[in-house]
């Protein structure tokens, strides 16, 4: 069992547990969604999309299907995952505004969208689990995109539900991870569906990274984005 895959994923549970904790005074929110958002996306297009693409051995031997096919069915589950966190995404502006006019109790409206994200951070653990890496900085420049990426989901989730996202949403989140990377050590899982899953991954965190990380077009978020961007980028292509 690798032991940077355990640091990994003790890592992951000890930043959700933290981000309410978590002080940037001498950053703004704009700079530190936007630097996080320049560092999701540089992760998403120079190491999730080649990885997922990777797969495609893989799903033309399970589904007999050509190269064309393949790259169909591991850019449909990219869409999916688009598609899944965006429908998420319209349900919590529409929940916000009924919530505002009392229309609604926000319990099963927050029990619904922690579901989504559980399932989420299960998935990344599982993927964890047999995530294989090169050298100790390979898994502390994995842990910090995600890591951020989570912090971020973190924010957004505190924002819409408050106390209840402290009480029981924070903690099942981290839990998620944990779960997911358990299952994945003791069930194999096929390499494909692997591949598939590390796909709808992709998707949720493109859609993630730009409905919650891009800058506006005000302040210093776009130098932030952008320094994010390009050093993460430059990291990635010298691992």
């Amino acid at each position: 069992m690798p032991v940077a895959n355990i640091i990994v994923a003790i890592g992951f549970t000890f930043i959700h547990l933290s981000s309410k904790y978590l002080d940037f005074k001498r950053l703004s929110a704009n700079q530190l969604t936007s630097f996080i958002g320049g560092i999701s996306l540089a992760y998403v297009f120079f190491h999730l999309i080649p990885t997922v693409q990777s797969y495609q051995h893989d799903v033309m031997e399970t589904f007999h299907v050509n190269a064309t096919n393949a790259s169909h069915l591991i850019y449909g589950s990219v869409l999916a995952g688009i598609v899944v966190f965006y429908f998420l995404e319209l349900a919590l502006k529409s929940t916000r505004f009924r919530l505002a006019s009392k229309t609604i109790q926000s319990n099963g409206v927050f029990w619904g969208h922690i579901g989504a994200y559980f399932l989420y951070n299960f998935i990344i653990g599982v993927l964890l689990s047999d995530q294989r890496f090169e050298t100790t900085f390979t898994a502390l420049f994995y842990l910090l995109a995600i890591g951020l990426h989570f912090v971020t989901n973190d924010w957004v989730l505190r924002h819409h539900f408050q106390d209840l996202y402290d009480r029981y949403g924070l903690k099942l989140l981290a839990g998620a991870v944990l779960i997911g990377w358990f299952l994945g050590i003791n069930i194999n899982i096929p390499h494909t569906v692997m591949g598939l899953m590390e796909a709808f991954v992709a998707g949720g965190l493109i859609l993630n990274a730009i409905k919650d990380e891009l800058p506006e077009c005000r302040g210093n978020g776009l130098t932030s984005f952008m320094l994010g961007l390009i050093s993460y980028t430059i990291i990635l292509l010298a691992i």
